[in-house]
This record gives C-alpha cells, sequence and structure tokens, in this order.
C-alpha cells in the first residue's frame, strides 16, 4: 500500500503531459530521467538526487514490463512496483509509466528542459540515445550526463538475490492473479479435454534409458565402461504428445511413417493401453529412432542415437496427406512436432496449413533443437512452442531481444499464437496485437518447479497442455499455465512417462499461487 503522498505523484503520461504546461506557465524548470529502474539501489539515488538538484521539479518515466525485457526474467519488479518505490523518494515529483520501447514518444510529449542520462553515455555509441538527445535539443532542452557513480546494478543484484528475494514465487503469484487463473478454473479445464478428439502427426521415437553399474576408464582405450543391469523404454516425440493428451481423457490418434520394427510395436502397444489410435503408413527404410540414455547411479552417462533420418517417399506423402485430410474430419485439432528426421519435407508441412483450414480446424506445432527442423516452416499454426534457440535458429539472429524475434516471427509465418520455452527458466508467451500499430502483449511464467530430475519430454508435454487448453476454449495464458505444470510434474521423475491425471491434481492443489481462492 503506497502513501498518499506517493500516490499524488503518479500520473499516466496524458495526465502528466497537462501538469507539464502547468509548470512551463509558473515558470519551473523541470527534469526528467526514464529507463527501468527495475531494482532501485544507491547508484539509482545518487543519479535521481544529481537530477533533481539541476532544477524545479524531476519527472521519473519508467519503462512498463512488456518494452523492458532485458532478459528471460527481467524486470524483476514488475512495474507497479517500481512506480510505488520511485513515487516514495523525496526527489522525485512526478512517476508515470512509459510503454514505448524508448524514451523518443515520452521526451516528445513532456519536453522537459533538461534530460539527464548516466555519464556511461559519454563513451557509449547507443543509437536511440542520440535520437533521444536529438528530440530534447530541437524544442531547446538540453542534455546532460552527469552522476554516473553507479556501484551496483539491478542485473547483478538480481542474480544473486533472486531466490533469496523470492521473485520468482511472486511472479508466479501475479501471472496467476492478472489472468484470473485458479485451481478450480484448471480443474475445470481438463475436464473439458474428455470431449476432445486430437490428430498427432511425427515420427515415432522411442527413449530408452539402460542402467548401469559403475563406469570406470577400459583398460584396451581411455573409453568409458559400463555393464547394464536393467533397461526402460519410453515413447517419445509425438507418441508422447499422444499418450499425455490420453491421460488427460482425450480421444488421441497417432499417425507417423515408419517400419512395423521392434520400437514402433512397442509405441503401437503403449499408446493402445491408454486408448489412442494409431496410424502408420509403413516406410520399411525408417525404422524407429531410437535414443539410448546410459545412466550410472541414475546420472546419465553418454547417449547413443539409433536410426536413419530419411524423408518419406513422394508417393507415401501424397497418401498420408489424404489420410490426415479424412482423419482431421472427424478430430477437433491437429497437433504436429518435427524432429528434423525427414517425416516434414517442403510438400508435407506445407500442407498441413492446407488442410487445417480446409477442415477449420485449428493446428499447433513445434520443432526440435537439433539444428535441422524449422519452425518456420509451418505457416498459420494456432499456437507455436519453440525454445527460444529454435526460434534463434529459424529468423538466424543470435542477438536480437526476444520481443523482436517474436515480431518476426509472427509476420514471417502468420501465426496465431507463440510461446518461446526456456526450460527452467520458465516460458514467454506472445500474443499478437488487437490493432495494427500496437506492440505484442508479453507474458512470463517462471518455471514452476526448480527440482529437475529429467527434462526429456518436458516440451513435448508443455504443448500437449497448451493445445489441448486452447482447443477447451482457453486463452493462451490459461494453456501456458497447464503446460508448465504437465512440464514440471514430467521433469521430476526419471523418464518421460508424462503427468498421470491424479498427479496433476494433486499439483495444483499443493501450488501456492492457486492456493486461497
Amino acid at each position: 500500500m503506497r502513501t498518499p503522498e506517493a500516490d499524488r505523484k503518479i500520473f499516466t503520461v496524458a495526465d502528466l503531459s497537462a501538469e507539464r504546461a502547468r509548470l512551463r506557465k509558473a515558470g519551473k524548470t523541470v527534469v526528467q530521467c526514464h529507463g527501468c529502474f527495475d531494482i532501485v539501489h544507491p547508484g539509482h539515488i545518487r543519479y535521481l538526487r544529481f537530477a533533481r538538484s539541476l532544477g524545479d521539479v524531476l519527472i521519473v518515466t519508467v519503462s512498463s514490463d512488456d518494452v523492458v525485457m532485458k532478459g528471460y526474467e527481467r524486470p524483476y519488479i514488475p512495474e507497479d512496483l517500481r512506480l510505488d518505490n520511485l513515487a516514495e523518494l523525496g526527489c522525485v515529483d512526478y512517476v508515470a509509466l512509459s510503454v514505448d520501447e524508448w524514451a523518443g514518444p515520452v521526451l516528445e510529449a513532456l519536453q522537459p528542459d533538461i534530460y539527464v542520462k548516466g555519464r556511461e553515455y559519454e563513451s557509449k555509441s547507443d543509437p536511440r540515445f542520440a535520437n533521444e538527445k536529438k528530440i530534447v535539443e530541437s524544442y531547446g532542452g538540453r542534455v546532460v550526463l552527469g552522476s554516473g557513480d553507479v556501484i551496483f546494478s539491478s542485473t547483478e543484484i538480481g542474480r544473486r538475490k533472486r531466490n533469496t528475494l523470492d521473485m520468482e514465487q511472486q511472479k508466479i503469484q501475479r501471472f496467476c492473479r492478472s489472468n484470473e487463473i485458479t485451481a478450480a478454473r484448471l480443474k475445470n479445464a481438463i475436464s473439458r479435454f474428455s470431449d476432445l478428439r486430437v490428430l498427432v502427426l511425427g515420427d515415432a521415437i522411442i527413449d530408452h534409458y539402460a542402467h548401469c553399474e559403475g563406469a570406470r576408464v577400459a583398460s584396451e582405450s581411455p573409453i568409458i565402461s559400463v555393464k547394464p543391469i536393467s533397461e526402460e523404454w519410453f515413447v517419445g516425440g509425438a507418441g508422447l504428445i499422444t499418450r499425455q493428451a490420453a491421460a488427460l481423457g482425450a480421444k488421441a490418434t497417432f499417425v507417423t511413417c515408419c517400419a512395423e520394427d521392434e520400437g514402433f510395436e512397442r509405441i503401437q502397444s503403449t499408446l493402445r493401453r491408454f486408448g489412442a489410435e494409431v496410424h502408420n503408413l509403413l516406410v520399411p527404410s525408417r525404422g524407429t529412432y531410437t535414443k539410448s540414455r546410459f545412466l550410472v547411479g541414475g546420472k546419465k552417462v553418454f547417449k547413443v542415437d539409433r536410426g536413419n533420418p530419411a524423408p518419406i517417399p513422394i508417393e507415401t506423402t501424397a497418401d498420408l496427406i489424404g489420410r490426415l485430410g479424412e482423419l482431421l474430419e472427424s478430430h477437433d485439432g491437429l497437433v504436429v512436432t518435427d524432429f528434423g528426421y525427414g517425416l516434414f519435407g517442403s510438400t508435407l508441412s506445407e500442407a498441413i496449413s492446407e488442410l487445417a483450414a480446409t477442415a477449420g480446424k485449428p493446428y499447433f506445432a513445434d520443432v526440435s533443437t537439433n539444428g535441422q527442423a524449422n519452425i518456420l516452416k509451418f505457416r498459420g499454426p494456432q499456437l507455436a512452442t519453440p525454445t527460444e534457440d529454435e526460434l534463434r535458429f529459424a529468423l538466424a539472429d543470435a542477438e536480437s531481444g526476444i520481443s523482436n524475434l517474436a515480431s518476426r516471427y509472427y509476420a514471417a509465418s502468420g501465426a496465431k499464437g507463440l510461446i518461446v520455452t526456456m526450460g527452467r527458466r520458465g516460458s514467454l508467451a506472445f500474443e499478437p496485437p488487437s490493432k495494427k500499430g500496437l506492440r505484442l502483449r508479453t507474458d512470463y511464467l517462471p518455471a514452476l518447479e526448480v527440482n529437475e530430475v529429467d527434462a526429456v519430454g518436458a516440451g513435448d508435454v508443455f504443448l500437449t497442455g497448451a493445445s489441448l487448453a486452447q482447443l477447451a476454449g482457453e486463452p493462451m495464458p490459461v494453456g501456458m499455465y497447464v503446460g508448465s505444470s504437465l512440464a514440471s510434474i514430467s521433469a521430476g521423475v526419471l523418464g518421460n512417462e508424462g503427468a498421470p491425471l491424479p498427479d496433476v491434481y494433486d499439483f495444483f492443489e499443493q501450488r501456492v499461487e492457486l492456493a486461497g481462492e
């Protein structure tokens, strides 16, 4: 709860513009500072005191959460609390939230007599600051660089004190409050999954875990020597998505193209045990792709991939497109996941969006991280859930901010929704603007669990939850929370069996942010 004095200092930019006109008429010298002001530290206090000493009134404009994005989890402090912190300072007279990605628009609106930046800009080449300086000088104002004794860094403070400040849990709680997410709403959404029929397309993948006795160096060569003592086999990739959907009550159908070998028989028997249908277009040369992980003491020592990544024949592609068109008529949506093993050639990839549009059904897309699958091959998905690395690979850009990448992805793909998953760091949702010229709306959800045992398959079950929630009529943030819950449960155990429905309900009951509804 802010004090009444602080409350009187907080304005909208429009209202502050009118107040600025009054101050100008009164002959007051107005000084302005602009920035994120994430964790206010002694360096900020010195900077603001110095700025206030240059005039009669100090205005501080603060970048909104949507436009800061200094990293996957920045800002640490939400915008309303950052406004509160600054308004409580005696040296600050006015505070306003800026929704623009740089200071130019708010400088044009308020036209301060003096604009103060830190002394580091003396040697810093920043084109945005150069444009800000040009704006201020265009109406007769001046820019002052000073009080550069910033002896602390918000980024470093947040990095070191992240856990003790409990910032992640606060962000999760704010995410749930702002999106009206409760345990009752989540359970109600999942109860509607039983009304859904979902079609899943992808390669046949088996995850094999070989539990071994102690690793040592072999006598004949400096290589690791292990002795397998037990084995486990799990359905991976698109098969795991099918299994997870069925486990949550949906009627799921798995479609693939491979040889009907031992691995495929494992997949088929597992999925049928969960009540899912399996359709395979036989391609003898494409054996089930098997990923073997060798573990000692529950820890993975090394991994061996077995399979023949190869495109499917042209005639099989034509048959597959026809089969998908038939099946999609009786399903509510399609989920496609490309691991780069050759199933999704250009003909099939292009046909996916056409099939979905013809049937009037949404489709959801994801790719693997192996650098062979590009999320941009899928046009117009209802939702795409690439990792940050996959998004950067698709756009050939390792440097730009995630918001910039998201905007470019929307422009290039025609997608209707985008969630960028970041493993232990959580996930970022980007919703397209409601009107042309507006920015993407962003929503950050930290990872719901930090006790990760095995992340294999976490991305697949995340996509399952996010897709089913949208098919059940829920908005993207609800699907994001459901997907994150499934990923958290799945990553908490060794092996990718997904999240059983009772465990999901128990998880909701135990979450602090969902309590007390």
